[in-house]
């Protein structure tokens, strides 16, 4: 369903995971709204026409007291827990902060929840997907956002679930920066080792952050996928970000995924078909060239 445009003056947002990879690309988009900002650290750095708070999401009694002092209209909800080894190492956590999570919102709040899930909620054995295609998780990552996605679903708030994949930017203070870690071992003659395996669209922050915006300014709900224009192997993922970036793509040394004896199973040709959110909400996506690019452009501004 889509609605007409929001009215900002009159609307309130609260941010969960405000402060990872995607959400800093969301606080972008979103400074000309009344918007709380929370997450379980605060960053020096953070800075904005936003108001910042800590919050754990597994805590109930903390959901509760901030819903109720900042009233907001809106739900983004970007908290996760996304190592996928962790998932599976430690799979009440995962449940707490991936799903339960979720539920203590629900219970306490009445507003519009948009919420990011994952194409890890498929079993990657014939991807991509669409919103059509039965969900079937074999690992405990996949399975948490799944079921989140049914609290989701099964509540009355107005909803929107945005599945995503291989989510990406440059994120100097982030571990999980695909990106980061490429470009900084090629920088320093490092040889890598990255799986030829693994089918994604790998998705912008910023693109991500776009479509979120467009979502929320129509008011658009239900289930959508979204990811980036070309279905590619995380190989080939890593050669592309050495030719936009001039780095010897030589260091980069194929493997499988089985080789590497990860201790989650992962789903090998997964990616998410997105025609749907294009043709409803004309919502572009973007190729990885591109992507990469703007953000080369940002290493010169």
């Amino acid at each position: 369903m889509v609605k007409n445009s929001l009215n900002w003056s009159e609307k309130k947002v609260l941010v969960t995971g405000a402060f990872g990879q995607l959400g800093n690309a969301v606080l972008k988009k979103f400074q000309d709204v009344d918007m709380l900002a929370t997450d379980l650290f605060i960053p020096e750095f953070s800075s904005g026409s936003y108001s910042s708070e800590i919050l754990d999401v597994t805590k109930p009694e903390g959901v509760e007291n901030i819903v109720n002092r900042f009233q907001p209209d809106i739900v983004l909800n970007l908290a996760a827990m996304t190592d996928v080894d962790g998932c599976e190492i430690n799979p009440e956590v995962a449940e707490k902060i991936n799903s339960e999570s979720v539920r203590n919102f629900l219970e306490v709040f009445d507003g519009a929840f948009i919420h990011i899930s994952t194409d890890y909620v498929f079993n990657g054995k014939t991807g991509p997907y669409d919103e059509e295609d039965v969900p079937d998780p074999i690992n405990m990552y996949g399975k948490t956002k799944l079921s989140s996605e049914k609290y989701v679903m099964e509540h009355s708030n107005p909803w929107c679930i945005v599945r995503t994949n291989v989510v990406f930017d440059y994120a100097k203070n982030s571990d999980a920066s695909f990106v980061k870690w490429v470009i900084d071992s090629l920088q320093n003659d490092k040889q890598i080792q990255v799986v030829h395996d693994q089918w994604n669209n790998p998705t912008w922050t910023d693109a991500l952050a776009d479509a979120l915006r467009i979502i929320v300014d129509k008011e658009a709900t239900g289930l959508f996928h979204y990811g980036g224009a070309e279905q590619i192997n995380r190989l080939k993922f890593a050669q592309t970000i050495a030719k936009v970036f001039h780095l010897d793509d030589s260091l980069i040394r194929p493997i499988t995924t089985e080789s590497l004896n990860q201790i989650a199973p992962r789903p090998l040709k997964c990616g998410l078909k997105t025609h749907l959110i294009k043709s409803k909400l004309q919502v572009t996506t973007l190729p990885l060239e591109v992507s990469l690019k703007h953000i080369k452009s940002k290493f010169s501004s």
